[in-house]
């Protein structure tokens, strides 16, 4: 069943800023299915590492910024996980609660859509090729 299996491409790891950096490794170890974290988090820890198992690349590298100051982020340029299959990944995300849009073709045929995390931070998944 398709459940079990890796939705997202470990080896294209991304970087997403966290203000609460435990609640945020819960959240996307719950939705996103990454069952192996780093390490437990302490107060001075400001980066956990998420994915499927300790032995694969990482899928996301949580990081603690103060308040809500985040990097110069790109706007309309979020951090882009890759999936295999775009409509799976989409049901997936979806049928776990979280707010995804809609799928979309870019100008070069590539198959998207975009989600926010429990922070507001802007994701894109896109078809792995």
């Amino acid at each position: 069943m398709f459940w079990n299996k890796k939705i997202f491409d470990p080896s294209e790891g991304i970087v997403v800023e966290v203000v609460d950096v435990e609640q945020a490794r819960r959240w996307y170890s719950e939705k996103l299915g990454l069952s192996y974290s780093s390490k437990d988090v302490a107060e001075e820890e400001a980066t956990i590492v998420l994915g499927y198992s300790e032995r694969d690349d990482p899928v996301i590298y949580l990081c603690a910024v103060d308040g809500n100051q985040r990097a110069d982020a790109q706007p309309g340029r979020p951090p882009i996980l890759f999936a295999k299959k775009v409509e799976s990944a989409h049901e997936y995300l979806s049928g776990r609660g979280v707010a995804v849009g809609p799928l979309q073709s870019d100008s070069g045929g590539n198959r998207f859509f975009r989600f926010t995390d429990l922070e507001g931070n802007e994701m894109e998944v896109c078809q792995d090729s």
